[in-house]
């Protein structure tokens, strides 16, 4: 009889998470108790392949913390929090050498099934995101940079016109090396222009400050130096490839620590009515 008793109370579960499919909205999820003999089993696939899919994506192991309300809703692409975590990552073929992405709201829905897939619900994410020299010198390779120096040239010319633009990291110091040339007189070889600065955040957007020269340029006024590099600013270029069109990164912090540069920030996802 005990044995009969325990199989009903496990059927009854599962009737009462089935019996719910139907009831998917923000209010109902939130405000009742979902509780599920199968929901940890799900949550764990649910966290199995998206680790296996960012491995195919990314070539990285990430870890998962993925929770859903019920079976059900999670089936249909609605989930509670997801926090994922990796090292080594290569995404749009630069490395990063670390991210950490955390949500924020507590009801978030996907239509997974879709592609491209489709954001039904508001969505809010913290995330942390780490880059080295590496990071930005590949952006600079293989980004559309070109586009940006052009548009330096156009006020530049006729002084100078800048060929080429690569970062170095020194002691937590953003060191940004132009090549460089003459227009009107050109010299048989390029020159090389370095300039080194902190990094900081004013109204969401990376600036350079505490800008510097090496003495030997001569009197240059630190003021068209600090332009010069808000106009190249490789950092903001780097973090744009990363950006998705549906989503909207707020960039709140960022600081070179060890060499290497951490920015965190909110990134907002509006879901389709």
């Amino acid at each position: 009889m005990k044995k009969i008793l325990t199989l009903f109370m496990i059927l009854l579960i599962s009737a009462n998470v089935y019996a719910a499919s139907d009831k998917y909205s923000k209010e109902y999820l939130q405000n009742n108790t979902h509780f599920s003999l199968f929901r940890p089993l799900a949550e764990g696939i649910v966290e199995r392949n998206i680790k296996k899919s960012l491995k195919k994506e990314t070539g990285a192991n990430f870890d998962v913390k993925f929770s859903g309300y019920s079976v059900s809703s999670m089936k249909k692409g609605i989930f509670k929090s997801l926090e994922l975590s990796g090292k080594n990552i290569t995404s749009n073929d630069i490395p990063i050498p670390y991210v950490h992405l955390k949500s924020l709201t507590d009801y978030n829905y996907i239509e997974y099934n879709k592609n491209p897939m489709v954001f039904k619900s508001d969505m809010q994410f913290a995330y942390d995101i780490e880059l080295s020299e590496e990071s930005m010198n590949t952006a600079l390779e293989k980004g559309n940079y070109g586009n940006t120096i052009k548009s330096v040239n156009k006020v530049a010319y006729p002084l100078f016109v800048i060929k080429k633009v690569k970062t170095k990291i020194i002691q937590n110091k953003l060191y940004i090396v132009m090549d460089y040339n003459f227009p009107v007189i050109k010299s048989s070889k390029d020159k090389s222009f370095v300039m080194s600065s902190d990094v900081e955040v004013v109204n969401g957007k990376i600036k350079a400050k505490n800008v510097s020269i090496d003495k030997s340029y001569g009197n240059i006024g630190i003021n068209k130096v600090a332009n010069l590099i808000n106009l190249l600013n490789p950092l903001e270029f780097t973090l744009s490839l990363l950006d998705e069109k549906q989503c909207q990164g707020n960039i709140e912090n960022v600081k070179i620590v060890d060499n290497i540069i951490k920015v965190d920030g909110k990134i907002n996802i509006k879901g389709e009515e």
